[in-house]
This record gives C-alpha cells, structure tokens and sequence, in this order.
C-alpha cells in the first residue's frame, strides 16, 4: 500500500511539473510511420520491397548494402517491426552498415533500433530508458517500459504522453503494451487514464476479453475493494495460458491467503499445480519464491526444495545464491530430524529422501543433515539398508571433494564409515564390516573406536589369524580383554597367552579371576612354567578348582618336557579344569557386566 499511494502522490503531482523536454527529436530520432505500416497487408508489401531490393543487389554481393539498398532494408525493418516481429526487424536492421548511412538514415536506423529495444526483455530496459530520454514520439513505449521494470513513479507522470502517442504505433506495437500502461495507471490510481485505456482494449481481438484485460479489471476491482468481483475476474483470468493467466493464478492464492478464505494447504497445492503452466520468466519466479515460503511453512520438503532449486538457478547475485543454500540446508535439516523422530512415515521419509538426494546431495553439509536416516534405518533393525545409505552418504561426501564444490568432512567420512560398519555387524555380516574397517584403521590407527569395532568384526568373523596380528596402541580394558578372549576362544594359545599377559600389565587391578583362568590354561598350553607360578601366587584361589593340583604340580616340575605335558591323565585334568573354568568364567563376566 506504501508504494501505491506514492504512486498516488507522485501522480497527483505531475500537474506541478513541467512537460518533458522534447527537443532532442530532430537531432537524434527520426519520425516513423508505424501507424500506416502496421495497417498494410504484409505479403504484398514485403513482396514488393523485396523485389525492389534484389533488382538493387547483385547476385551474392557480401559488401554491406548501398545508401539506396540501405533505405530499403529500413522500410523493411519498419514493416516487420509494426507487426511485430521483432527478430525479423532485428535481423533487417543488423546487415546494415550504419556508418556508411547518410545523417538522416543514420537517425531512422537508431530510432528503429530504440523501439525494438523498449520492446525488449525487462533486464536490458534501464540502459535503453537512458538514452531515450526526449523521444516525443516514444512516449507510450518508454511509459510501458518503466511500468515492466516496476518503476510506477516515472510511468504515472508520462501516461497522458502516453495516451497521446498511442495512435503513433502500430495497432500491434498498441496492442503489446497496452496491458503495461492498463496496470501502470491502476498501480498509480489514475482513474481516468486507466478508463481510458481499458476502452482502448476492445480495439484489438487478441486483447478482447483476454487473460490480460481479466487480470486488469480483477486486480482493479481488488484495489477498489470490491474483492467478489476481483475473485470472479481473476477466475476467468486463470483459464488462459500466457503470463497473465499465470499472474492470475498467483494473486488467487494471495487474496485467498489474505482473506483467511484459502488455507495454507491449499494455497500450496494450488501453486504447486500453477508452476507447470507457465516457466522462464519473472512471474514464473514470483510463483516460486511463493511457493518456497508457503510449502516451508506447511512443512512440504519437496516443494519448497523444487522452488528454492529454480530460484538458484536464476540467482546471479553470489549472496543471494548463498543466502538461498543455506536456506536449503535449514530445510533438509527440518526434514531429516522430522524423518528421525517419527514425524514422518518411513516409507515418505524413505521416498522422499531419494527424490530430494539426486538433486541435492552435493550441496554442502548434506551428509551430515542425512545421516541420521541411515542411523534410524539401523535403530529400527533395517540393517542391509542403513549400510547402503552409510556407504551412499560416504560416497557423496568424497565426491564432492572430486568435483571441487567443497572440501569433504573428515570427521564426517569417520563416522558415515564407522556406521556403516556398525550396521554391517549388526545385520551378521562381520567380514564385510572388516573389510570397510580395515583400511579406515590405516588412516586412523589409534582411534578407539576403529579399532573396538575392528577388533569385535574380526572376532565374529572368525578371523582370529588376522586378529593375533593385529596390533591395537592405547586400547582401553575391554578392547584388550575381548580381544585376548576372542584369541582364546579360538585356541590361539600363543598370542592368547601374550594378550593376556599384556592385559594384565596394563590394567592389574582391573585383572580378575576368569582372566586369570583364561592365562593359566593358555600358559599350560604353551608350557610356560613361569607364568604358572606368577598366577599361581597371585591368584591362590586357582588351587580350588578341580585339575588344576596335578596341572600346577606338572607345570612346576622344570624336568617336564612339553611331549609329557600331552599324557592322557594331564589331558583329563586340563579338560576337566577348563569346564569349571568356563562355567566360573561365565559367571564372573555376568558380574562384571552387571
């Protein structure tokens, strides 16, 4: 409303200034008559144009053409232009050398060129603007073109030069910018030329009831606040197919919006089913810059990432591309913490995720916005699933580093490999865990985490060659402890026995009973008679469990050699001990845990 009653105030004004000054006319421009072209039947005037002209031009001349072909080409020019037919004009006027040209040639060619160039797209506008300052002749051309660029002000103050000019142009060059100077007079409020230029419509078939002059009369029925019949001529409006009938459609949805009468819901569906109907222009953007703060609101993750994916491939600004990426991120967030607390079925968060990822997936921080769906996938026991979308998400983020769009996380890489791991070992598939495991252990050796998960892998996967190998630094109690019982379980006698030894020294007083146990039968099998009696004088309550008296008595007598240790008595012995010894084992874990 501020800028419509500038408008307003601008326009109330105008009979405090002083006509434009004109006097550059005869200087620069040259007077056209797109009036009386615009009204002759083009074939026949082409036709005899052309004649003219070629009878003038030699057979495949290449030179630009002489002053009298030159003057030709601009009368073609001109009658292409007073119909409309900007490239054919734009094309005419380009073969001609415009320094060769007498002054007064050279004044019609840029006055041709000037009224192509008001007739251009809004972004090359404001140069042209410049330089037409004066052009009496041009009046209703340069008042279209401002109202186009939005600059109310200026197209208000020139509409009753416009009005005058008018009958000037062609009756299509009247006909294209009519709906400009329509609108430029209600944005101001100036009734009385836009009376007049509404009636100027029915001048033209192709304006005669068209989505334009729908589009005019509602939204002049909505700034008089008669809204039903703004409603009903906005409807009407929508049924065409040219950017009016789009602009239609959008400002259903606001007056809906405004009124309370259309809720959020349907104001984004509504727009959701406008934006394939009209595409590659400024409204098209507007429907999408609506469409991304409405479907952001109403929670519509797809829509509001469609609308913010045109509107970047549009940004030029760099901070304006930004400022849209990050508003990108804020809606992937929302969507996956939406998707991992429930809020969203799985199978929509699931869809949804595989639409959304082929187009945004190397956008900056979204692995890290999309890895809690993989670790829901795994909370919620779909273990093949969530080590596909682990690997998936790890892929994206290292290619993202090939492609130069950003530096890859990581601490993000990490953890995307240490979750698909988890959820390989928790679908049963040890060796495949070891085999992401492995190589992350050489880029990270020393993380406690790597090497647990390394360590617990190669333990399901009965691997205990690779394990016995494998040197771990800095591991806490129960990485060492499982790794030493996963070497005994397997009977790896020998690196058993040296893994416990150094569980022992790292953590004594951590060290218990089944450890003990465990040391004193792996001892027996390598036959090491010292540590025996180290364990033997640290753990007397050994002595108590069945077998091991004849075990200790032969362990401790130096003269038994290896060979002896396999009799058939020590066998039953060592036998018998170990199956009190996995039964006491069993029931000191189950504390220890507890």
């Amino acid at each position: 409303m501020e800028m419509i009653r500038l408008g307003q105030i601008t326009f109330a004004s105008f009979l405090l200034l002083t006509s434009p000054v004109f006097g550059q006319d005869s200087a620069v421009f040259a007077p056209l008559d797109l009036s009386s072209a615009g009204e002759r039947d083009l074939l026949v005037e082409r036709q005899a144009l052309m004649a003219r002209l070629v009878a003038r031009v030699p057979s495949g001349e290449e030179e630009p053409p002489s002053e009298a072909a030159a003057q030709l080409y601009l009368d073609l020019a001109e009658l292409h232009l007073a119909q409309m037919l900007r490239r054919e004009a734009a094309g005419l006027l380009s073969v001609i050398a415009v320094e060769d040209l007498s002054p007064e040639a050279q004044r019609r060619h840029w006055t041709l060129q000037m009224v192509l160039d008001l007739l251009s797209e809004r972004d090359e506008l404001s140069a042209v603007l410049s330089r037409s300052i004066g052009w009496e002749q041009g009046q209703a051309l340069r008042t279209a073109a401002f109202a186009r660029l939005d600059r109310h002000a200026e197209a208000a103050r020139l509409l009753p030069f416009a009005i005058q000019t008018l009958d000037a142009l062609s009756p299509a060059i009247r006909a294209a910018i009519l709906p400009d100077l329509l609108e430029a007079a209600l944005f101001a409020e100036a009734w009385p030329e836009a009376k007049v230029l509404a009636t100027r419509f029915a001048d033209h078939a192709e304006l005669r009831d068209s989505p334009a002059y729908r589009f005019l009369l509602a939204h002049a029925a909505e700034l008089s606040g008669d809204l039903l019949s703004a409603f009903d001529g906005y409807m009407r409006a929508a049924e065409g197919r040219d950017a009016h009938a789009q602009r239609a459609r959008l400002a259903l949805v606001l007056l809906g919006r405004r009124t309370e009468t259309l809720s959020l819901a349907e104001a984004v569906e509504t727009l959701k089913a406008a934006r394939w109907a009209w595409s590659g222009d400024e409204v098209a953007t507007e429907v999408a810059q609506y469409l991304a703060d409405y479907s952001v609101e109403h929670g519509d993750t797809r829509a509001a990432l469609w609308a913010l994916d045109l509107l970047l491939t549009e940004a030029t600004d760099p901070d304006e591309a930004e400022a849209l990426r990050d508003r990108a991120r804020d809606v992937l967030e929302a969507f996956y913490e939406a998707g991992a607390t429930g809020e969203i079925a799985l199978g929509t968060y699931l869809e949804d995720h595989a639409v959304i990822s082929l187009r945004w997936r190397f956008l900056d921080g979204f692995a890290e916005r999309a890895a809690v769906l993989p670790q829901t996938l795994l909370d919620t026991g779909m273990t093949a699933l969530a080590a596909r979308e682990f690997r998936t998400l790890r892929d994206v983020e290292e290619a993202s580093g090939e492609f130069g769009q950003s530096i890859p996380d990581r601490a993000m890489l990490l953890q995307l490999s240490l979750g698909e791991a988890h959820a390989l070992l928790a679908g049963g598939q040890a060796g495949a865990a070891v085999d992401v495991l492995i190589p992350l252990s050489a880029r990270h050796g020393g993380d406690g985490d790597v090497e647990r998960l390394l360590v617990e892998a190669l333990s399901q996967a009965g691997r205990s060659d690779e394990l016995a190998d494998l040197r771990v630094r800095g591991l806490d109690f129960d990485l060492q402890r499982r790794r030493a019982t996963t070497l005994y379980e397997n009977a790896k006698w020998a690196p058993a026995h040296e893994a416990l030894l150094e569980l022992w020294d790292s953590y004594p007083g951590q060290f218990g009973f089944s450890d003990a146990s465990r040391l004193i039968r792996a001892a027996h099998e390598v036959g090491n008679t010292d540590t025996v009696s180290r364990v033997a004088t640290a753990f007397p309550s050994l002595s108590d469990l069945p077998g091991w008296s004849e075990l200790a008595v032969t362990l401790k007598d130096s003269r038994t050699t290896p060979t002896e240790l396999d009799t058939k008595l020590m066998r039953s012995s060592i036998e018998n001990a170990d199956r009190v010894l996995n039964a006491v084992t069993e029931i000191t874990d189950s504390m220890n845990r507890e």
